[in-house]
């Protein structure tokens, strides 16, 4: 049986991330962690996640007219999951916040503020901020946030990175992003950088089976948006939707571009039938641009610069003009070359 591979976060990675929140609270203001009154919490409509519940349908339960009701379902079910955690062992990381006039608005753990909610807490344990955390430093503390949990899209764990750089960007100036950048801003190897910044700008077609959930893993994707051809490319889409492992989606790739090789490679008869050819057929076009194309490409190389005079005047609309110009190509370069 095959073992199901985990999204996580290694212990040295954790370390390193920690280090970065802390560069980021002593960026962004002051901030105390306290108990508050879940009464007086709401959430962040900023928040990269997007969850598509929110504290009205806890309370209250889900519509059955909502237009997102199988999703919310869905998240209802996890959401009881973490509540039922709560009750027992209580949050163990508390949320992050920041003041907002009489609330405090949730910058990250708003699945632990519904989930204490639907536990009937009254009060849970927040960090708060004094100021709003701004652009790139409100990005990045929802990102780390949201890091550490193994429950994320790959389409919700790419719109992320792209919310930090786009942040980072806007900080900083930098046009252009690179493996190394995103590794110095996240901590992440650079290999998983190189993989986000690929899939990040993969095609319209690997994004809409990202967005369907038919491409859930980073190294597959980034595998994915990493072939040019089209029909190579299809070919390792099938694979993956239907469930192939990132070796065999390789070995798909692999015998897909053999046989473009194969079907690209002109076949010559290794033994000659009947007379031997005396001369070479040229062959015939229907399109007088073809001929226009060829002697173009000859004319504007030096050495035959010299030609180009006699074609100035070819009617290329006209078969025959352009016949006798090919022949007069023919011609000229028999005489330049034999």
């Amino acid at each position: 049986m095959t073992k199901k591979k985990r999204f996580g976060i290694s212990a040295a990675l954790t370390r390193g991330l920690s280090e970065t929140i802390n560069v980021v609270e002593n960026n962004t203001g002051h901030f105390r962690n306290v108990i508050l009154p879940l009464s007086r919490i709401e959430l962040d409509p900023e928040n990269p996640r997007k969850l598509a519940l929110n504290l009205d349908d806890i309370k209250n339960g889900i519509k059955t007219q909502d237009p997102a009701l199988s999703r919310k379902q869905e998240e209802m079910e996890k959401i009881k999951e973490l509540a039922h955690t709560i009750k027992s062992s209580g949050v163990i990381n508390p949320i992050v916040v920041y003041k907002l006039g009489e609330v405090y608005r949730v910058v990250a753990g708003e699945r632990r503020c519904l989930a204490s909610v639907l536990a009937g807490k009254q009060e849970i344990e927040a960090r708060v901020f004094t100021d709003k955390p701004k652009g790139f430093e409100l990005k990045l503390i929802q990102w780390i946030e949201n890091t550490a949990r193994e429950d994320l899209t790959l389409e919700e764990r790419l719109g992320n990175v792209r919310d930090i750089l786009k942040e980072y960007q806007a900080q900083e100036g930098v046009t252009t992003i690179t493996a190394t950048i995103l590794k110095s801003i996240t901590g992440l190897s650079l290999s998983q950088c190189s993989y986000y910044l690929s899939v990040l700008n993969a095609p319209e077609d690997i994004w809409h089976h990202i967005s369907n959930g038919n491409i859930r893993n980073l190294d597959k994707a980034a595998l994915l948006a990493s072939i040019e051809k089209n029909d190579v490319r299809n070919a390792a889409l099938d694979a993956c939707i239907s469930g192939a492992s990132l070796k065999e989606i390789r070995n798909i790739i692999s015998h897909q571009k053999a046989i473009n090789r194969k079907n690209n490679t002109i076949k010559f008869p290794t033994v000659s039938k009947g007379r031997v050819a005396k001369k070479i057929n040229m062959g015939a076009t229907m399109h007088p641009a073809v001929i226009k194309t060829l002697i173009d490409s000859v004319v504007q190389q030096k050495t035959y610069s010299k030609f180009n005079a006699y074609f100035l005047q070819v009617n290329w609309s006209d078969f025959r003009q352009t016949t006798k110009a090919f022949r007069k190509m023919v011609e000229l370069l028999e005489q330049e070359i034999v």
